[in-house]
């Protein structure tokens, strides 16, 4: 572990730092937060005594952080520090075309830095490592480069910049890439196009996240195979932490590791309602910081959608282990039933190596009207895919069966669809073009 006194806290003792730590952060928020007096008018925050009395507070909503710098540019009302004391700044990019300004404060940085490095740690990454930086500048860039430091080397490289990520492998000894799950791929056909094995590269370990799709076991078979590496999967988030998520060796789930610095929650997407953290629980993911000074957030709805996979480890860490399934405000509902595009992914992927898990859905009317079936879906086929007739009739059957809706499956040859460095876009507006 790398902070084996956090990650391997028992129950009761996190219960007790949560506890302890959620009453001094609202108390901190309701000193100096504008945002969150306002939004809690209505609440006696006084009689919160821990994570239990949660529920009795609102949730904040991606949307009202937007509207709150729209008010007061740049950092917006909800800001609980003064200005000057705010020393990183990260941007988001945001539906509106208008970026989301993320501050931190010295403080913040040391805490988003634990986070990191504890997740990256228990991804496998050791002293020595050496990491190229090519993650998305609307990520939180410098916080892996910190983690990446607090364990071994960062190679700051650049988005969009394949020949010297190329150069950091082969020339400046790079052992391990932080990266999407739909990146790695993409970049073995950068490679390959360039004559280079990418087995040849000696990346030891790819920490994939900021999209659902690496623990696929197709997609995770296929990219070790391809690299001769190890994937392990890892998520966190630009507005409440950095990297709070991430698989150990045994790769069940992703374990909680932000004990003492966020407080998760699971909640039924549609009635609000806190779900108890048991295996096989699915539901959106709500967080609220502990120990942030710029912006904290208080029951923050990440609009992520998750499964619990497991409450225990033998790897000794406690924090309890999800899967991603998708994104509940990218949920498409196909005569009631709900439609996960990520899930769509999985399942096609699940084809491999006939297909090479790169899909677009298309919507030729805007919803729900473009919701109606046979949901038009492109997928491109593997190298050596076979009778394409029989393989789109194959993978329309399994999406029916496994997802309970029926799609016009389209096969398009491999490099056809769009590649993305940062997070893929599987649903493609049509009607609005």
């Amino acid at each position: 572990m790398f902070n084996a006194g956090a990650e391997c806290a028992s129950a009761a003792e996190t219960a007790r730092l949560h506890d302890a730590r959620l009453r001094a952060q609202l108390d901190y928020v309701m000193a100096h937060s504008d945002f969150y007096r306002e939004k809690f008018a209505a609440v006696d925050v006084g009689r919160i005594t821990g994570t239990g009395d949660l529920a009795a507070l609102p949730f904040t909503e991606k949307s009202e952080l937007r509207e709150s710098q729209l008010a007061v540019p740049p950092f917006g009302r909800h800001i609980a520090c003064a200005p000057q004391d705010v020393r990183r700044v990260y941007s988001t990019s945001g539906t509106t075309g208008r970026p989301t300004y993320i501050g931190l404060t010295a403080h913040d940085v040391g805490v988003w830095r634990e986070a990191a490095t504890r997740a990256f740690w228990a991804n496998g990454l050791r002293p020595g490592d050496r990491v190229p930086l090519v993650v998305s500048p609307f990520v939180v860039a410098a916080s892996y480069a910190d983690a990446f430091e607090a364990i071994g080397t960062s190679i700051p490289i650049g988005v969009n910049m394949t020949d010297r990520l190329i150069d950091a492998f082969r020339f400046a000894g790079a052992t391990a890439l932080l990266c999407t799950a739909s990146y790695p791929l993409h970049f073995a056909r950068a490679l390959e196009e360039r004559g280079i094995d990418p087995r040849s590269l000696g990346l030891r370990r790819i920490m994939a996240g900021g999209e659902p799709g690496a623990s696929i076991p197709e997609v995770r078979r296929q990219i070790e195979q391809t690299f001769d590496c190890t994937l392990m999967e890892c998520s966190g988030n630009g507005d409440y932490c950095a990297m709070t998520w991430a698989e150990c060796e045994h790769r069940h789930g992703m374990h909680f590791v932000g004990q003492g610095l966020i407080h998760p929650e699971i909640i039924d997407p549609d009635s609000g309602e806190v779900l108890a953290i048991a295996a096989g629980v699915t539901g959106e993911l709500v967080c609220t910081s502990l120990d942030r000074e710029c912006m904290p957030l208080v029951r923050f709805r990440t609009r992520d959608h998750v499964q619990v996979t497991h409450t225990e480890c033998d790897c000794g860490r406690t924090g309890f282990g999800i899967r991603i399934i998708g994104r509940t405000d990218d949920l498409l509902i196909v005569r009631g039933v709900n439609v996960y595009p990520a899930a769509v992914r999985d399942v096609i992927a699940g084809f491999a190596p006939h297909t090479n898990g790169v899909i677009e859905i298309q919507l030729h009317e805007a919803p729900p009207a473009g919701w109606e079936p046979p949901v038009h879906i492109l997928a491109e086929h593997g190298d050596t895919p076979g009778d394409l007739g029989a393989l789109a009739q194959a993978i329309e059957a399994r999406l029916r069966e496994k997802l309970i809706f029926r799609a016009r499956l389209e096969l398009v040859a491999p490099g056809t669809l769009p590649r993305y460095e940062y997070k893929a876009k599987l649903v493609r507006e049509r009607y609005k073009e």
